[in-house]
Formats: structure tokens, sequence, C-alpha cells
């Protein structure tokens, strides 16, 4: 599989007559919380030769394809293969001011294409705003546990993994004062003096059970992991209030030395 993303990663170079920088996993995958049917969330960064930027209108800064198990084009909503990606200004706006879902494009441990950039990571790691990080994450928590969990609508132990990483991250920024790592059972061996043994082992359990399969399997509401989600949902005494500051010169050089 791994080859026919880098072949898709080719041709779609020749086509849109881009430049792909990095493609990378980011989804269960990559998270290392993948099951025998688990799809591709493939996250790309590209660029155009220079004369395209310049123009009355800009030409478009996301790019979205998605294929079948067949290696047929078809909707996202289903496809094996779903892969989108941003131009390296649009990319790079968003990881100056931290946002979450850019910085993992930067960390993930699968890279089907290029090369993962060596600045852009660096400031990721050295400038990152814990304040946008936290709420992000304690976003992504109350998202699924709300929608999914709380209302009973679609109780899966996918599910409580989904919110529980949002939980676990928000609190490793808190604590660590550091990304959090990108493989979610190496965040869980490294918490254990700060979420309570029971959560822990609960949540290696639903790890091995997802990697069998079993994820989607509707299942009752477990209450002592509803009970916890809700406790920190409530408390905002941990949120954090110094946010970093930042230059972005790195960033423009960086941007400049790709482009020219």
């Amino acid at each position: 599989m791994e080859d026919r993303i880098r072949k898709i990663c080719e041709n779609l170079e020749k086509e849109k007559k881009i430049k792909i920088l990095f493609a990378v996993e980011n989804g269960s995958r990559a998270w290392g919380m993948d099951s025998l049917d688990s799809d591709f969330d493939v996250r790309f960064v590209f660029f155009r030769p220079l004369k395209e930027y310049i123009q009355i209108n800009n030409p478009t800064d996301v790019i979205t394809i998605a294929f079948d198990k067949d290696g047929n084009s078809c909707q996202v909503e289903g496809s094996y293969i779903d892969m989108s990606g941003f131009d390296v200004f649009k990319y790079v706006r968003m990881l100056s001011s931290s946002n979450p879902t850019t910085i993992e494009w930067l960390m993930s441990p699968i890279v089907y294409h290029g090369e993962q950039n060596k600045t852009f990571k660096e400031f990721a790691i050295n400038n990152f705003n814990p304040i946008a990080l936290y709420h992000h994450y304690k976003s992504m928590c109350r998202n699924n546990y709300v929608k999914y969990l709380k209302s009973g609508s679609f109780v899966t132990y996918k599910k409580y993994l989904y919110a529980y990483r949002g939980l676990i991250n928000a609190k490793w920024v808190v604590h660590k004062k550091s990304l959090p790592p990108i493989v979610f059972l190496d965040t869980l061996n490294e918490m254990e003096e700060i979420i309570p043994g029971k959560i822990l082992k609960k949540l290696k359990e639903i790890i091995k059970l997802k990697s069998s399969g079993e994820e989607k399997d509707i299942i009752q509401n477990i209450v002592e992991m509803d009970d916890y989600i809700e406790g920190f949902l409530k408390d905002n005494s941990e949120a954090p209030t110094e946010k970093s500051h930042s230059t972005v010169n790195d960033l423009n050089e960086e941007l400049r030395r790709i482009i020219l």
C-alpha cells in the first residue's frame, strides 16, 4: 500500500504541476490505534512554481482526493485512501499559530513521500502555543464524548479511544510541557502518575481490542471512564494561561528557500 500511495503522490505532482514536500499518515495508523480494516489518512504539503503565485486569482490552496480499495477514485466518505493536502503558504500560516493538525503532520512516524521539513519541525517543537494545543485536544475529547458516548448514539471502543486521546493529550501539554507523542500507547506509558491506573489499563485493553477489529462493536457505556471524562470537561483549573512568544522569521526564510 505504501508503494501505491507513493505512486499516487507522483501522479498528483504531474497532474497538478505541483511539488509535494512530504506526505504522511495522520490517522489511527500513525497513532498506533489501527485495526485490520483501518483506512489510510494521507496528509501532504505542496508548493507550486513561483509564477503560479503571482497572479490576480490565487491558485487553490487545498487538494483533496480519495480512492477505494481497488484504486478507483471515489468520494472521501467511506474511502479506503483519503488524501488531503495544503499549499505550503496555508500550511505555514496554520503552523505559525500552533494549529495542532499541522504539527502532527510533522511528527507522524509514517512518511509515504518526501521528507518532513526540519525547520518547520524545530519551530513546532520549540514554539508551540500550549493554550492552542490544550483547548484543541480538550475540544476533541468533548466532541467525541458528547456526540457519541454521552448521547448513547454510537458507543464503541473506537469512540472511547478518540475521546481519551483528546483528554490524555491535553493533560500531557499541561504536565509535560511538550508536544504529545503521536503513538498513543507511548503517551499512556508516560502518564502513570497523572491518569488513574484503572483508566490507563482499560485504554490499553481497548487498543488491543481495536487491533483485532472489534473496536466498532456497539457496547454499553463504561461508567468509570465516562465519569472521568465528565470531571475533566467541567474542570478548567489546569488550562494553560501563558502562550509562547515566537518569531516567524525562520519560517519566512524557509518559505523563501522552498519557493525560490
